[in-house]
């Protein structure tokens, strides 16, 4: 995260459309050669069906037919785009009870979630919408205050045609799914050879669907990503957290709707601020073995990708928002997360670090072999004993196409163990769309009638929501500035400006901004001529054309905005008339894309009014260029490039992510009987992450009650051998654990031990040379000194530097600068070993380890019948490795050679094989974290209290605590 220069595009995602659906198929061949498993599906979770529903017969559960109006309320998000929208569809037959539109918004999203069906069969599962019931004329009994289809100039049926979903009975619902699974969109223009569209609706109540739309989205989530806070956008008593509940509702009802027709093998796109839980509640639904044939102990994997299409704020501004805990861990339950630029994907990583403190980690995939991802599914002994691995200093990246045998890096979230990887791609428009819309009958005679009545003057051209973030006041006052600083513009130039119905619409702008038009036309207008044209109306479809192609500039300067489309529909429209050039704003998602439109700094009049004037006086070859230029980004990064490189990402994250093994969640009752049932039981505990959470001071990680009682349970019973075998020192042991006289203790991850009913320690570095450690601690405190909050916590046998209370994302820089000083200079000299802890960095010697300890313990007591084994870091996989004790699907008995923690400190007789009375079924290695955690335990428990709740169980006790929340 060290640049701000991050290509738009990634490397490898600017080759051909049919290149990259090659790459998809040979990535899907792949997988399935090594054996895993695809269902050729992919299922987009959408707010709203690309369908809109209107009744045109009911069967209402009280038999009225027409029902009641509804209250007036707010209208839809996304007002009519004259770019959006397709032409309604002429079915051959009217259908009986439901007439089915497309709905017209969005359509960069459809047209790409569409062409994916070349390759894939796609199921679309979103909300219905209000239902509508059939328009009436103006002189009919229906309300004439409807909106209007710009395609067609239909009216659409308004707020008091709309039908509460109340009143729309079951048969109404069954019979919308016979309609929506007949339906076919003519205007997608799909290849015959296309695999089949599902489209599958969700209902909801209309208190619960507006509240999460027009109240929590609009209110709270649509201005936070924008740059505003909610006093912006809503009256002065607004409070950010209003409506969240509605938002947890409505995203739980997508969950369970998806969860509902998973297949093994499917792969997930989740669209937008919308639904950003939906991940975690699927994931959720998934470990718990809700989804049939899904997640669970033994069912396959689905793959969550979550895309979202606004712009993501700094840490500091989403910060302020209350439920920002809450939202970042549903995003995180994904395995991809994308965004529109790097820049986003930056402020989402920052973010996650410095709000929530998680930790970013490399995430690498072999994007052609599946077997290397397999491969890497096992931990390596280097990783595991703490070596480091190479970390990513810069972004997310993609290295390697066209098929060959190229490695993808991502900057990876990890949360308790899953990796979410975050990244970006752009979207475009549909360009054979657009470009066949520019060829409209009806766009030439109205291009030919604004030459005309602007034969003698320049044309500048915007088109945007009435919307805050838009900028229409800022582009204005730019205008104003144009005229006065180059007077030669003055009865020269007229700016067109059309603003289109929002959501968020407020008298106060629309107010604002008439005031300001009527200003600029009395300052700098006449009776004859008027500078500034504003139409705040939604134009149909070939008047926004001609309207377009007309344009001598065009000038598009949102405050803040994520993708675009008027602005690369410009360029298309311009590529058969003047070849005009486009100012665009610095603060646009689609700026870095558009490198060769004139970018400027919305808030700087001056600077908007210099680049209105360098494009006028422009010359030919210049705007030629330029055009050139955009013309072929505009038109190789296509929605449909988009979606397709999705689907690579997407696929390519079956090598990154350890989807074939889902560590199971270690089953209570099996442990019990198990226990139950053992003679000898032996016990194995880390101490941090593992029975007390993680902290940010170490002195204060203290055990909780339950922890205390399951240890003092467990270790009083004679035939259980307990040890809590962690990286702290004796002291810290002993003064917190030391009254359990029967139980055993390893401190600094295996140098020093202490058995059961025993006060004396044994050190095992005692003929290990540890002149080193004066070295190491001099490279730490020169660290610390330049690191705020960190500090140096020296031990007998280590030394560990931790940064948990720095700034984390400096904190997070300096460790890895540390880390590449003692790799490169210190541990190639000494014997010593470096680990990258949480929030921390330890050194020590290269023989001592968890494992070895573990070895011992079990080489003593070979008649233990019962393992039970637990930790939570990297230092415990040692502990895991050391348990795997039997071969694949082994049944029978092992032994098990002296190990060197034997053989080193006793070497004055002969040590001799023993045999494991233990069978496999009763090893219990098990990591406390998410399931997707990469590890070498057979079983995992989410969190701390989960492990001291199983134990307490073990011993008849329960939690006296808080109670337990379960999978998280």
């Amino acid at each position: 995260m060290d640049t701000f220069a991050e290509p738009y595009t990634r490397a490898g995602d600017d080759i051909s459309l049919d290149a990259v659906r090659d790459h998809v198929r040979a990535l899907e061949a792949r997988h399935k050669a090594n054996g895993v498993q695809l269902s050729g599906r992919i299922i987009h979770v959408c707010h709203y069906l690309p369908v809109t529903c209107t009744i045109t017969s009911t069967a209402t559960k009280d038999g009225v037919l027409s029902p009641p109006p509804t209250p007036p309320r707010i209208l839809a998000d996304v007002p009519p785009s004259p770019s959006d929208e397709l032409p309604p569809l002429a079915l051959p037959t009217q259908p009986e009870r439901w007439k089915l539109t497309p709905r017209y918004g969005h359509s960069a999203m459809t047209s790409g979630i569409r062409s994916l069906s070349v390759t894939h069969e796609q199921v679309i599962l979103g909300w219905t919408g209000d239902v509508l019931s059939p328009a009436a004329p103006p002189d009919g009994n229906s309300s004439p205050d409807g909106d209007v289809n710009p395609s067609t100039g239909e009216r659409v049926p308004s707020v008091r045609d709309r039908i509460p979903s109340s009143r729309i009975s079951q048969e109404d619902k069954d019979a919308l799914d016979l309609e929506l699974a007949h339906y076919t969109d003519k205007n997608g223009l799909e290849p015959e050879s296309s695999k089949p569209i599902s489209y599958l609706p969700l209902w909801m109540e209309d208190n619960v669907a507006h509240g999460h739309y027009d109240g929590y989205c609009k209110q709270t989530l649509w201005p936070l990503f924008h740059y505003l806070l909610w006093q912006d956008v809503a009256t002065e008593h607004a409070s950010a957290d209003a409506n969240y509940e509605y938002y947890e509702q409505a995203n739980q009802a997508f969950a369970t709707r998806l969860a509902s027709v998973l297949k093994p093998g499917d792969l997930v796109w989740v669209h937008d601020y919308h639904l950003l839980l939906v991940p975690r509640m699927l994931r959720n639904a998934m470990q718990s073995g809700a989804v049939s044939g899904v997640g669970g102990e033994s069912g396959g994997d689905v793959i969550i990708g979550l895309f979202v299409h606004t712009p993501f704020p700094s840490s500091e501004v989403f910060r302020c928002l209350p439920r920002r805990k809450e939202i970042l861990d549903g995003m995180l339950g994904a395995n991809l997360i994308c965004f529109q630029t790097y820049s986003y994907t930056r402020h989402f990583t920052s973010t996650c670090v410095r709000v929530c403190g998680y930790e970013t980690t490399s995430k690498g995939v072999t994007a052609a072999s599946a077997s290397a991802s397999r491969a890497a599914s096992v931990v390596p002994r280097a990783a595991s004993s703490g070596t480091a691995t190479a970390s990513t200093r810069g972004t997310s990246l993609t290295r390697g196409v066209k098929g060959g045998a190229g490695v993808e890096k991502y900057v990876g979230i990890d949360v308790q163990g899953h990796v979410a990887a975050v990244t970006h791609c752009p979207v475009g428009v549909d360009a054979e769309r657009v470009a066949r819309d520019t060829l409209r009958a009806g766009i030439q005679p109205k291009l030919e009638a604004l030459r005309a009545l602007y034969a003698d003057k320049k044309i500048i051209v915007g088109r945007d929501k009435l919307d805050v973030v838009k900028g229409v006041l800022q582009k204005l006052r730019a205008f104003e500035k144009l005229l006065h600083d180059y007077p030669q513009w003055q009865r020269k130039v007229v700016l067109i400006q059309v603003t289109s119905p929002a959501l968020t619409d407020s008298p106060k702008l629309e107010r604002q901004v008439s005031e300001l038009v009527a200003h600029i036309n009395g300052e700098y207008g006449s009776l004859d001529f008027i500078p500034v044209h504003h139409y705040h109306q939604t134009l149909r479809k070939d008047e926004f054309y001609a309207l377009l192609s007309a344009a001598d500039l065009g000038v598009i300067t949102p405050l803040r905005d994520g993708m675009n489309t008027t602005s690369m529909e410009f360029v298309i429209a311009q590529d058969r008339t003047k070849r005009s050039p486009l100012v665009l704003s610095e603060f646009m998602g689609i700026s870095q894309h558009m490198a060769d439109a004139l970018q400027v700094n919305p808030w700087d009049l001056g600077d908007v009014a210099a680049a209105m004037n360098r494009g006028l006086v422009m010359s030919e070859q210049e705007k030629a260029s330029r055009h050139a230029a955009l013309h072929s980004v505009v038109t190789t990064h296509t929605s449909h490039t988009w979606a397709a490189v999705l689907a690579k990402m997407l696929l390519s994250q079956i090598n990154g992510q350890n989807t074939a093994r889902q560590t199971p969640y270690i089953p209570r009752d099996r442990l019990k009987e198990l226990y139950d049932n053992a003679g000898k039981r032996l016990f194995l505990f880390d101490y941090d992450g593992t029975l007390t959470p993680i902290v940010k001071m170490p002195s204060m990680a203290l055990p909780s009650p339950d922890a205390l009682t399951a240890l003092a349970k467990l270790s009083s019973d004679p035939n259980n051998i307990v040890y809590i075998v962690s990286g702290r020192d004796q002291a810290f042991l002993e003064e917190h654990l030391g009254h359990f006289p029967r139980l055993g203790m390893s401190a600094e991850h295996g140098a020093f031990i202490r058995s059961p009913d025993s006060a004396a320690w044994m050190n095992f570095t005692a003929s290990l040379d540890m002149s080193w450690m004066e070295e190491v601690a001099e490279i730490f405190r020169y660290y610390t000194e330049r690191t705020t909050g960190s500090f140096i916590e020296m031990k007998k046998s280590s030394i560990t530097w931790h940064y948990r209370s720095t700034d984390p994302e400096w904190g997070q820089f300096q460790c890895r600068q540390c880390q590449d000083l003692l790799e490169n200079n210190v541990v190639p000299k000494r014997p010593i070993e470096v680990l990258v802890g949480k929030k921390n960095l330890e050194v020590r010697p290269i023989a001592v380890n968890k494992g070895e300890i573990v070895k011992r313990i079990l080489y003593q007591n070979p008649r233990v019948e019962f393992i039970f084994c637990a930790g939570d870091d990297k230092t415990d996989e040692d502990m895991f490795r050391a348990l795997l004790l039997f071969p694949p699907a082994s049944t029978g008995k092992t032994t098990m050679e002296p190990p060197l923690s034997v053989t080193l400190v006793d070497n004055t007789k002969e040590h001799s094989d023993v045999e494991l009375a233990v069978s496999p079924e009763a090893v219990f290695t098990t990591a406390v974290g998410h399931s997707s955690k990469r590890t070498l335990a057979s079983w995992h428990v989410t969190t701390p209290e989960e492990v001291v709740e199983h134990m307490l169980h073990l011993v008849g006790e329960v939690p006296k605590g808080e109670e337990v929340k379960g999978y998280l």
